[in-house]
């Protein structure tokens, strides 16, 4: 007999937590790599209880929290990462957050909230914290100095629609590698003075960016698929509308990512 229970959902912000090569530590030393793990978890649960979250889902060496506040989920993040990120002896993790609506199974949350919150944890650096534009909208104004830096929207992994992601930028937290890349882009005459560092190291290429990163793999994502059309048209013998009109359209899909690129990197002209 079909399943009558009702489907319970409610708004939450969820916080995605993940360890860095965690399969790469096991291969090499096991015990002591379960070890580390059991101290971190120990760090972030502890983090999470205090901010009033609790531990949703679990997987090996990641986790889903349950955090009822915006502000409060990002201030547990930032309290885990640079705990984490101070102590050589505990493993590395990645942080996601989002702020949407979640399907309540057992103690268990589920669907496109969690996978969000836990593809931006996939896309933050180690040590790092990426959060959606909804976490940025709730939270920007209550974080004191803690900045939230755009890095530009993006069509995460397995998922349909296009988000804005930021990164947070507090002491102790892993900053994106091209932080002079990220924020709000100002003319010339608004942006204030750079002071001159002869101990800074040299800037990364620009072909690091993520913005770029993303670009170029939706690029060869999309020249893929056209090269794949061709084949078949080649080899098929198919009508030419058959195969000239999904050509057309991988086209202007490389236009459009090509345009959000230009837009994402070119800065503001002046008026």
């Amino acid at each position: 007999m079909p399943e009558t229970r009702p489907i319970e959902r409610k708004l939450t912000t969820v916080l995605a937590a993940d360890a860095a090569n965690y399969s790469g530590r096991m291969s090499v030393d096991e015990e002591g790599t379960v070890r580390a793990l059991r101290g971190t978890r120990a760090i972030i649960d502890a983090a999470i209880s205090r901010c009033g979250g609790r531990i949703a889902n679990t997987s090996g060496d990641g986790l889903i929290a349950d955090i009822p506040s915006v502000v409060g989920a990002v201030r547990c993040a930032i309290d885990i990462q640079r705990t984490i990120n101070a102590r050589p002896d505990l493993l590395p993790f990645r942080l996601g957050i989002h702020l949407g609506d979640v399907i309540i199974e057992g103690e268990d949350l589920l669907g496109d909230g969690v996978n969000l919150a836990a593809r931006l944890q996939e896309m933050a650096e180690v040590g790092g914290i990426l959060v959606s534009q909804y976490v940025y909208d709730t939270a920007r104004n209550n974080l004191g100095t803690v900045e939230m830096r755009p890095l530009g929207p993006t069509t995460p992994k397995h998922l349909a629609d296009e988000i804005g992601i930021y990164a947070v930028i507090a002491e102790g937290v892993t900053a994106p590698r091209l932080l002079n890349n990220l924020g709000p882009k100002v003319t010339p005459s608004e942006a204030p003075p750079t002071p001159v560092d002869d101990t800074a190291p040299p800037a990364l290429a620009v072909d690091e960016s993520p913005i770029r990163l993303k670009f170029k793999k939706d690029r060869n994502r999309i020249l893929g698929a056209l090269g794949f059309v061709v084949v078949v048209d080649i080899t098929a013998g198919l009508p030419f509308l058959v195969t000239a009109i999904p050509q057309i359209a991988l086209l202007y899909l490389l236009y459009t990512k090509w345009k959000a690129y230009k837009d994402a990197v070119e800065p503001a002209s002046p008026t």
